[in-house]
């Protein structure tokens, strides 16, 4: 029986690797992901297990650990395919493209890429994938807006909005704004169906400021505005916000592990929206 091919995740947030489980749980039972926080722990787990892979956060906490990390790998463990990413691309990539690495991605991680190039280090072979419905091409994409600050919270939820994870018969086109002010000019220009505003990182009274200003301050106004969170707020900032027109997905989800549950929710949460109110039509199916 084959070994199961191991993939090393290193990075010392461990939201991220949460995150990153999600991809990577989209390769099958076939593959095993393992879990670092620090150098230390990352150079133990390279040499007890072997990864065919390692997703290494070269701006690991630590003065150059993560430019070491990625030193031991390539001085010792050839074998070893590493993708490295990083936030301070600019300053980074001259000392990493001396060391060498299989792949370079830039935050936020394009996590639909990403997991292409998983597939490649592995040596996985394209598959094609069978379509067993034909979508009238004279379906529309609704546009979506989201609010997010959380970097990677913003490029996971566009990655499975993208990946169309959704029931059948829907397409979008996605846009994130990391900074809010800058939200008119994105408004204007971008012209959202729908914006979707995160919870996770907004106080009650941050958040209804920005529902208004979404709502009322600008010309061009969205069709339908989304807040969405892990759990129901109190009671009169949920009331306020039902009163202003703006839908509520509560994604009820208890730990990090679940999150490919929580982003599927409010996925089909969107799908579903978009078909009630025109904005996307139901599939077209293929004579059988």
């Amino acid at each position: 029986m084959e070994k199961k091919k191991k993939i090393l995740v290193v990075d010392d947030e461990p939201s991220v690797t949460f995150t990153l489980s999600g991809v990577l749980k989209r390769l099958g039972p076939d593959y095993e992901m393992i879990r670092a926080f620090t150098k230390e722990e990352a150079l133990k787990a390279v040499k007890d297990n072997k990864p065919n892979v390692v997703l290494l956060d070269i701006d690991l906490s630590g003065v150059n650990a993560g430019l070491e990390i990625l030193q031991e790998l390539n001085s010792k463990y050839k074998e070893i395919k590493p993708i490295v990413i990083t936030g301070h691309a600019k300053d980074m990539r001259e000392d990493i493209e001396k060391i060498g690495c299989f792949y370079f991605f830039e935050k936020p991680v394009n996590l639909r890429k990403l997991n292409v190039k998983i597939k490649d280090a592995l040596g996985i072979e394209k598959i094609v994938e069978h379509k067993e419905h034909i979508v009238s091409k004279e379906i529309p994409e609704a546009k979506l807006l989201f609010i997010e600050p959380n970097i990677y919270l913003y490029a996971y939820l566009c990655s499975m909005f993208d990946i169309k994870e959704m029931i059948s018969g829907t397409d979008f086109t996605v846009k994130v704004l990391d900074d809010i002010n800058n939200i008119l000019n994105v408004m204007s220009t971008y012209r959202p169906d729908i914006v979707l505003i995160g919870d996770y990182t907004f106080e009650d009274d941050q958040l209804l400021s920005l529902v208004d200003l979404v709502l009322t301050n600008i010309k061009v106004k969205p069709d339908v505005v989304i807040i969405h969170g892990l759990f129901e707020r109190h009671d009169l900032l949920e009331v306020k916000l039902k009163r202003k027109g703006v839908l509520r997905c509560v994604q009820n989800v208890l730990d990090n592990e679940q999150i490919m549950t929580m982003n599927k929710i409010l996925v089909d949460f969107v799908s579903r929206t978009c078909i009630d109110k025109g904005m996307i039509k139901k599939e077209v199916k293929a004579k059988k």
